[in-house]
């Protein structure tokens, strides 16, 4: 790989971080909902949607890169605003098993039909080809980018 090719992707990276920054506040059904309360609520469904048995803050933490400590908060303000539900663990009485509300799952779907709405109108114009490739890349790019150091 060629030094002018990662200063390439790294300058592309660099200008599509604003488009991937979470916003501090989202408006949803005539509230505004914390961004952290969308990150909680995604960690949650994507762990659940992957077969993750029993999510919790533990899960929470790892998905959104951040301490226990901080993920606890974040999982408390996103239950206090009815978007998860904590339920004691069956398997550990010690550990919360967190699951998606009906506001939090609705939340969720907003979202992403937001982000994809969006995606849809950058991509327009595209070969069907070309956004299956980008697809494909930026799923390979996001599993390396986001595995555990060897």
């Amino acid at each position: 790989m060629s030094q002018d090719d990662l200063a390439r992707v790294d300058r592309a990276l660099l200008r599509l971080r604003r488009m991937c920054d979470a916003p501090a506040g989202i408006p949803h059904e005539g509230a505004l909902v914390e961004g952290s309360t969308l990150l909680v609520c995604l960690a949650v469904e994507e762990a659940l949607d992957e077969g993750v048995p029993e999510v919790g803050v533990v899960e929470v933490a790892a998905a959104l890169g951040v301490t226990h400590s901080t993920a606890s908060r974040l999982v408390g303000r996103a239950a206090g605003v009815g978007m998860v539900e904590r339920a004691t663990s069956p398997t550990d009485p010690r550990r919360a098993a967190l699951t998606p509300t009906p506001a939090g799952r609705r939340l969720v779907a907003a979202s992403r039909a937001f982000r994809t709405g969006r995606l849809a109108v950058l991509l327009a114009g595209w070969p069907e080809d070309d956004v299956a490739a980008l697809a494909d890349l930026m799923t390979r790019f996001a599993a390396a980018a986001t595995a555990p150091p060897p």
